[in-house]
């Protein structure tokens, strides 16, 4: 089977129609096989390149009238197939099709046969995130091969749970527009730097939101992760809780792993909400995975000592060993004797509840890659809906006093003199510090 490329764009709507993308548009553009099938598409494709987090909602393919969705997920928004009372606004009414076809059986190259075919993949039935791929070349024999490729992009990925296309268009987009247009501006810039810090909390942001962003090689990570990892579960999606304990149904090859995850907007509760997600600790099967290491689909052979990764030659295996499976290859062996003990006595490990996942943080700046620097001149908060303007001092400021626990604050900074004046601080003593490298707290000014 050939290989493909494949632009994928965010849209408005469902139309055929070129001109209704996201302005400016977010966009990838994938090197994939046409024997991929969608659910793997969906799982260690889309969502890694793109940047939407796995195993966090569902989704559809649809080409023509013919749906392709997930019919065992548990994920939040799979109730939208069930009632079409939940549909977001200017959500294609798609309910009737939720006796679909199987995207497991179903490939590609079947959606997309010629250069300039489209078809609609729909991501969070909730919300309705809408991308259109659409098949720009389809590469010679010589050159397939059938491995999986982020080859381009430009703007980062929408947070989650933030309410679709529309809405983030409305909310963030035309505000960015507006800005580019007139720099100066100060009050697009600020309601700018409001609507992006509002979604600091997002499960695929944990920090700042910066809407043009994008990183070619950070993306290109995400996918040799995911590509590396085995399939999401579906039977139990992440889920939040404010307790650091939840229910998941883990089954036989499964366990629930928690992981606690910070956020600001919660520091009145100890400044952690916890995520529960079901994972598979058994192999993926042979047919329905992708090449640990490339991703092609075909002709894999599982490790012979873990039996739990896939490969599509011994080139590949020496490259993903060398990677990282090395160091992995002795614990996945223990997770599939382990798996295969729970099958012979057809009773899952008691102890699969409630694992460890550790900590991740929320990223308030980063040291290496502070955006200003001495002598630059910002706007900064200096009070609630208050601003004044200034230089940046230093850099990684500690306060006087501060606990050697507290952070450092990544700028510290002198206030001018008409600012100082109007707050009524002898100039002197103007100095502030901010504790993020976020538009809302701190921005240059042009």
């Amino acid at each position: 089977m050939p290989d493909l490329i494949v632009l994928i764009t965010l849209v408005l709507d469902e139309s055929s129609a070129k001109g209704n993308t996201l302005d400016p548009p977010v966009w990838r553009k994938i090197k994939v096989s046409s024997s991929i099938n969608l659910e793997l598409l969906h799982d260690k494709v889309i969502a890694p390149v793109v940047g939407w987090t796995r195993n966090y909602h569902t989704y559809y393919f649809r080409k023509g009238d013919v749906y392709y969705t997930q019919k065992d997920s548990d994920a939040a928004d799979a109730s939208a197939w069930l009632s079409p009372s939940l549909m977001p606004r200017g959500h294609d009414k798609f309910h009737g099709a939720r006796n679909g076809s199987d995207p497991e059986s179903a490939t590609l190259g079947m959606l997309l046969k010629d250069v300039g075919d489209t078809c609609i993949y729909n991501y969070d039935l909730g919300d309705g995130w809408k991308h259109r791929l659409e098949m720009v070349k389809v590469l010679s024999e010589e050159e397939s091969d059938g491995k999986i490729d982020l080859i381009g992009g430009e703007m980062r990925c929408p947070p989650e749970d933030g309410d679709g296309c529309e809405a983030y268009q409305e909310e963030i987009l035309d505000l960015y527009n507006e800005l580019k247009e007139n720099p100066k501006d100060n009050k697009t810039a600020r309601k700018l730097a409001k609507a992006c810090f509002e979604r600091r909390g997002a499960m695929n942001v944990r920090g700042s939101f910066r809407p043009a962003e994008f990183d070619l090689l950070e993306r290109k990570l995400a996918l040799a992760t995911a590509l590396g990892s085995r399939n999401s579960t579906r039977n139990s999606v992440k889920t939040f809780s404010m307790g650091g304990f939840g229910f998941a149904p883990a089954r036989i090859g499964q366990i629930t792993v928690i992981t606690k995850i910070e956020d600001d907007r919660f520091d009145h509760m100890g400044g952690f909400t916890s995520c529960i997600e079901t994972v598979n600790v058994k192999p993926d099967p042979k047919g329905g995975t992708l090449c640990n290491q490339c991703g092609t689909p075909s002709d894999l052979k599982g490790c012979s000592r873990c039996h739990s990764a896939f490969y599509c030659s011994r080139e590949c295996q020496a490259l993903h060993w060398n990677a990282g499976h090395k160091k992995k290859c002795k614990k996945e062996k223990a997770a599939f004797e382990k798996y295969q003990d729970e099958l012979d006595r057809n009773k899952a490990d008691p102890n699969r509840f409630e694992i460890d996942g550790g900590k991740i943080s929320q990223a308030k700046y980063i040291p290496g890659k502070l955006r200003f620097r001495v002598g630059d001149k910002v706007e900064c908060m200096i009070g609630p809906d208050q601003w004044g303007t200034g230089r940046i001092v230093r850099l990684l400021y500690r306060e006087p006093g501060w606990p050697p626990s507290k952070p450092l604050a990544p700028y510290q900074i002198k206030l001018d003199r008409k600012t100082a004046d109007r707050v009524g601080i002898p100039p002197q003593q103007a100095l502030i510090y901010s504790d993020w490298d976020d538009d809302i707290k701190v921005r240059k000014l042009p």
